[in-house]
């Protein structure tokens, strides 16, 4: 067994895999699914040839596993490094269970200075815990707002095999009752603030310059280009089965940048977040103005990662928390930076890893 960078004639066998594990335990990949692996790994701006994805290679051709990474440089103590954001190893289903670990562990003993995982399994954390690494005990949790809870049950994949969907249009006055009935016994679940800030459509340019801002007192901060922010939210946005993307830059009532929100909004539904940065005064504000366009909207419900900078404007204002879904796990060299990025000291966020993409290559048709 060899341990080689990804090349892109590997994109069909890296789909066969993602189509086992993910897709229905066939080997054919769906149509789009070879194409994805091109773009994501292949098409991607800014690629930093010291930090490659990875595959097993039995020596023959055949690939035995991937572990996948997406680089992205990044401004710790005044020097450019790279942050890797891995996705968490796929093996075939006939090769050794150990080959997941070779390929994590060379992966780690990489240059990058910090690697994490925004999707890491539940079965995934000894491993990479063996290897050196931490979990984040909060942002692994989920914060989640709900707008209308009857709509958003019954709309998700769970419920649609034995319960009508409530947004079948015979069934929405009936869920809208319903909605109406939980929002009159459990008022504080539901309650908005006004909201004094404004939003505009966050161009790749203005983000770049709020972030310049917002974390300018970071240890460490996301270096993107405009080429690869318009690369990244033109993929998102072809994610069609989560929502509308939409992302805002929030404004503070003197017109300064007050932070940023990313995310998925579909009527009915249970809504992600992928994105909420702020300044440290405009939490407040700027959590008020995401829930205020979700409202509008009209969402089933919000969800995203806790972070430990949103636990206070989060636990006032009705929110749940919620154990369970992927781990954040983070890896590195400086046990301080691994300090900062478990206690959310660092501007690390969910663009950089892979959670995002995880649901384009389950979406029913792949966008």
């Amino acid at each position: 067994m060899v341990i080689r960078p990804l090349q892109p004639e590997d994109a069909v066998q890296v789909a066969s895999l993602w189509q086992y594990w993910f897709r229905g335990r066939t080997r054919v990949p769906d149509a789009g699914l070879v194409e994805l692996v091109h773009r994501l790994y292949f098409e991607r701006p800014g690629a930093v040839p010291e930090v490659a994805s990875l595959v097993a290679d039995d020596g023959a051709g055949k690939i035995l596993g991937i572990a996948a990474v997406m680089p992205t440089p990044v401004l710790v103590d005044g020097k450019v490094q790279t942050l890797a954001g891995v996705f968490p190893s796929v093996r075939d289903p006939d090769a050794p269970p150990t080959v997941a670990s070779f390929l994590l562990r060379k992966l780690l003993t990489g240059p990058q200075v910090l690697t994490f995982s925004d999707g890491g399994h539940h079965k995934f954390e000894r491993i990479w815990q063996a290897l050196g690494g931490h979990i984040a005990p909060t942002a692994s949790l989920r914060w989640l707002k709900v707008f209308r809870p009857v709509r958003m049950l019954t709309s998700s994949r769970r419920y649609k095999g034995s319960i009508r969907s409530a947004t079948a249009p015979g069934w929405r006055p009936f869920a809208d009752a319903a909605d109406w009935g939980v929002r009159r016994v459990r008022p504080a679940w539901f309650e908005l603030r006004d909201v004094a800030y404004t939003g505009e459509p966050l161009e790749p340019e203005a983000l770049i310059e709020a972030i310049a801002v917002v974390h300018a007192r970071k240890r460490m901060r996301p270096l993107y280009t405009p080429a690869y922010l318009t690369w990244l939210f033109a993929e998102m946005a072809r994610i069609r089965e989560q929502g509308v993307f939409e992302a805002t830059l929030v404004r503070a009532p003197d017109g300064s940048p007050a932070g940023w929100w990313v995310a998925f909004l579909k009527p009915g539904h249970l809504s992600r977040v992928f994105a909420l940065e702020s300044g440290e005064r405009h939490v407040d504000g700027v959590v008020d103005h995401l829930f205020a366009r979700a409202a509008e909207a009209r969402v089933g419900g919000l969800t995203g990662r806790l972070e430990p900078r949103l636990r206070r404007s989060m636990a006032t204002r009705g929110t749940f928390t919620l154990n369970g879904g992927s781990l954040m796990m983070v890896h590195g060299r400086d046990s301080g930076l691994v300090d900062d990025a478990l206690l959310g000291r660092l501007a690390l966020g969910r663009l950089e890893g892979e959670n995002w993409y995880w649901w384009a290559i389950v979406s029913r048709e792949v966008p």
